[in-house]
């Protein structure tokens, strides 16, 4: 595999300003956002290019306004889809005006307010989708919310974002330099995010500058990018994990454009010939199902089995034909598809090969909104299925108290990790012990150097006789069954010993593409079960099972909440008499 050398390509860049003002410089007319406007009567379809140079300069604008009106060094809440606008006001906030508090748009109206008054917030940005809760939790006064900013509509409570750009440009072009010049500390918190979890659970994440850039150099010094490729943002932005992936494409000069909806996604990809997406397990692994029905549905399993035989006889005398050979699949996902970056969850080992095999490079990343977030990282260099990559060069890590097996928690230290939880000293000790953020993941390194996650600390069931078992690990191998679109296993007690059981969530269309029952769905999972047993130790076997058409409860970026999704559960054995 040739090696890039990208660490000679790129340095650190001393904060976000720094990295958008030398894209600004580097790639000037180049387009940094598209955005597509649709005109609801007539269907009409537009698409506004935003260059490089005119974000920085409408950042100019949009920040000197801010200042003009009093509110450098507060707070600036940011909610709504993700958009040209909302990137615009997170990154005004980030670079010169005070600290940038995005905001989950799923949030309940008390979580809202909560977030909110943890935060003393004072100025908050939001979206027409957003507009009914936000100016309703405005007009109670039950915030410090004293500036209310509409990104894409007028409304009577709040000030709209061009009118803001038009006045901080006019200031602008009479010299007015207060934003553009001011102070930023890379080491000052500059971002303050929310994990996932309700109001009571969720911690608030302090973030730098630095922490931001040092994932950033990381990324870039590790995942190969190119000047065309073209990004579709989607995972939300709120979230730290598609936020740094966002920064790093916009410091290579990429494209970026914005999903319709993930039903949307096959017609987007084509629509923007994207090549480079950031996704979670659930989207993948939903993607990969649709590409082997299609193949099956065509009957085309044996020439894609020969095609495989002839690519990897190919790969051992340095040829690769795998885009060539899968060109109409690869076509089905937009024709350019060629990079997959997976975070937030593990993905199953057998859809990464899957996607691999087909030339489409799909990584494996791991980290946490407490490291900013990227861990370690799977790359155009080094691919272990399963694994998650290498720790990124400018991160330290290792695992405490190995086991037999090798496995201990996931400690780690960098530039990237947190300066601490907001206004919780005590968790924040908790984690951060002389200089090392403890992940509360189980994990081991392997003899090559590769990561591999077992799974939470909170969530290993520890069997009466001692053994630890790693649920996700059993999840992972349910999950691939191709009717079923997630799982989780949890425990019940009977003659004081554990038993191990698991929701199953099957996919409604399969019954209906396949004229099956639910009876012959069943038959068909305890024949499964039966095999993925037979691969297990005794005490790592699912004994009792059963499928559900309920959802399991999420946070955004498709994680399982167990601790509420058990209370669920408890209730759907209750109806099923279990």
């Amino acid at each position: 595999m040739k090696d890039y050398k990208l660490e000679k390509k790129f340095y650190e860049f001393r904060d976000l300003r720094e990295l958008l003002r030398t894209s600004a410089e580097k790639y000037a007319d180049k387009v940094a956002f598209v955005t597509k406007i649709k005109d609801k009567k007539t269907k009409e379809v537009n698409y506004i290019n935003t260059t490089y140079a005119g974000l920085f300069e409408t950042m100019g604008y949009l920040g000197t306004a801010l200042t003009e009106r009093g509110y450098q060094g507060r707070r600036v809440a940011v909610i709504g889809d993700n958009s040209y606008n909302w990137c615009l006001a997170y990154f005004t906030a980030s670079c010169g005006i005070g600290v940038t508090v995005p905001l989950d748009k799923a949030l309940q109206k008390e979580e809202l307010v909560s977030c909110l008054n943890r935060s003393d917030a004072e100025v908050i940005f939001y979206d027409r989708k957003t507009a009914k809760i936000i100016e309703e939790i405005y007009s109670e006064g039950s915030t410090r919310l004293s500036l209310l900013v509409a990104m894409d509509f007028e409304s009577e409570t709040a000030t709209s974002l061009m009118h803001l750009i038009d006045q901080g440009q006019k200031l602008v072009e009479a010299g007015d330099r207060r934003y553009l010049d001011a102070e930023i500390d890379p080491d000052a918190m500059n971002y303050l995010l929310f994990t996932s979890g309700t109001t009571s659970q969720s911690k608030a994440v302090m973030l730098s500058h630095r922490n931001f850039m040092s994932c950033n150099y990381g990324m870039n010094c590790e995942e190969l990018f190119f000047p065309d490729d073209v990004n579709m943002m989607i995972l939300p932005l709120h979230h730290c994990y598609g936020m740094s992936g966002l920064l790093t494409f916009l410091s290579q000069g990429m494209k970026n454009c914005f999903c319709d909806g993930l039903k949307y996604i096959t017609m987007n990809l084509k629509e923007y010939g994207v090549s480079v997406i950031m996704s979670v397990p659930l989207l993948l692994e939903s993607m990969y199902k649709k590409i082997n029905k299609a193949i099956e549905a065509q009957g085309m399993e044996g020439k894609v089995a020969f095609a495989m035989k002839v690519c990897n006889f190919s790969d051992k005398v340095g040829i690769n034909l795998r885009r060539k050979m899968f060109k109409a699949i690869i076509d089905q996902l937009g024709g350019r598809m060629r990079f997959i970056i997976n975070g937030a969850a593990a993905l199953d080992p057998v859809v990464s090969k899957g996607f691999n095999d087909l030339g489409i490079l799909t990584v494996q990343g791991y980290g946490l909104t407490e490291t900013a977030p990227t861990i370690s990282s799977e790359t155009y260099r080094y691919l272990k299925p399963g694994s998650c990559g290498k720790v990124m060069p400018n991160v330290e890590a290792k695992i405490l108290d190995p086991g037999e097996e090798g496995i201990g928690e996931l400690v780690v230290r960098g530039d990237n990790v947190m300066l601490g939880y907001y206004d919780n000293q005590e968790a924040t000790d908790e984690v951060l012990i002389d200089g090392w953020f403890h992940t509360g993941d189980l994990a081991y390194i392997d003899e090559d150097g590769y990561l591999f996650i077992s799974g939470r600390k909170k969530n290993v069931i520890v069997m009466k006789n001692g053994k630890n078992v790693y649920p996700e690990e059993i999840e992972n191998l349910i999950n691939v069954l191709p009717y079923v679109e997630e799982s989780m296993v949890f425990t019940r007690e009977k003659t004081n010993d554990f038993v191990l059981w698991a929701k199953v969530v099957y996919d409604k269309g399969y019954l209906t593409e396949y004229n099956m029952t639910a009876e012959e769905l069943a038959a068909k999972l305890d024949e499964d079960m039966d095999r993925i047993n037979a691969g297990m130790p005794a005490y790592k076997m699912v004994k009792k099972y059963f499928l559900s058409d309920k959802p399991t409860i999420k946070t955004t970026t498709a994680k399982t909440k167990r601790n509420e999704e058990i209370k669920q559960i408890q209730e759907e054995l209750k109806e099923l008499g279990l």
